[in-house]
């Protein structure tokens, strides 16, 4: 029988805690290390739907890229968030554990995935110092020939482009999975297009004036598979037990409407 802590042992052996950053809350979210897992699920982030989808497939353990908070809970209440989600868990006793900065810096992570997935190659931090995304070289590729590809794979969002020229060929690409728009100014100098998400509207601008092409493809569409290389290892270590992918979606839905 598996329990909780050797889960996390192997998991914090792959992908150090202290490897996250200081404001983070990666690691065991809700749980006791000794209780007995018999069903891992992987979601990006814990839901009330996601709950109810673990529940339903039996999981007793959700390992997600996002903890549940990063701030803390000061009460638990029903009709408060997320105080609602940790004694939902606790009632269908379902653990949580969370693999979130110290996974986008590792060579496990979403950032790592899409780069792989795009062939970068030459690849160094677009930041040193945590070592957070990827500036590297891809084969010669028109704009829209990468979006295409990058399309075939990530998971739906609300997708949008800054500066995009689809015929402009592109040769230097930075990627930061998840939130990287504070990283512009620094892609700008390096790279001919950025892979990234959740880019605000004076961010936008920046990029447009710099002329740098941004792809924002989500937090959930450049996220979610952030579980794709963990599941593969996890399987391979831990045969005796079931896996499975939870359903989520992203939040955000697209209106389309004539005027």
């Amino acid at each position: 029988m598996v329990k909780l802590k050797e889960i996390k042992d192997y998991l914090e052996n792959l992908v150090p805690l202290r490897d996250q950053d200081s404001w983070d809350n990666s690691g065991i979210q809700v749980g006791d290390i000794e209780s007995p897992i018999k069903k891992v699920g992987f979601a990006l982030s814990v839901s009330l739907p996601v709950i109810e989808e673990a529940k339903k497939q039996k999981v007793n353990l959700i390992i997600t890229h996002h903890p549940i908070t990063i701030s803390g809970i000061k009460r638990f209440t029903p009709d408060e968030y997320p105080s609602l989600l940790v004694l939902k868990l606790v009632k269908e006793n379902i653990a949580v554990y969370s693999l979130h900065t110290n996974l986008d810096v590792s060579p496990f992570g979403p950032t790592a995935l899409i780069g792989k997935e795009i062939s970068m190659k030459d690849t160094k931090p677009i930041v040193e110092n945590p070592p957070y995304g990827l500036i590297g070289k891809v084969e010669e590729i028109s704009q829209e020939e990468l979006l295409t590809k990058l399309l075939k794979f990530l998971p739906t969002d609300s997708f949008r482009l800054i500066n995009y020229k689809p015929k402009q060929r592109v040769l230097k690409v930075a990627v930061c999975s998840g939130s990287g728009a504070s990283f512009i100014d620094i892609v700008a100098k390096e790279a001919d297009l950025f892979i990234t998400g959740d880019v605000k509207y004076h961010d936008a601008l920046k990029a447009q004036d710099l002329n740098l092409t941004v792809f924002d493809l989500g937090h959930f569409g450049t996220e979610r598979l952030f579980y794709l290389q963990i599941k593969r290892l996890l399987e391979e270590n831990f045969p005796s037990l079931d896996f499975c992918v939870l359903e989520e979606k992203s939040p955000f839905e697209v209106v389309n409407y004539a005027k």
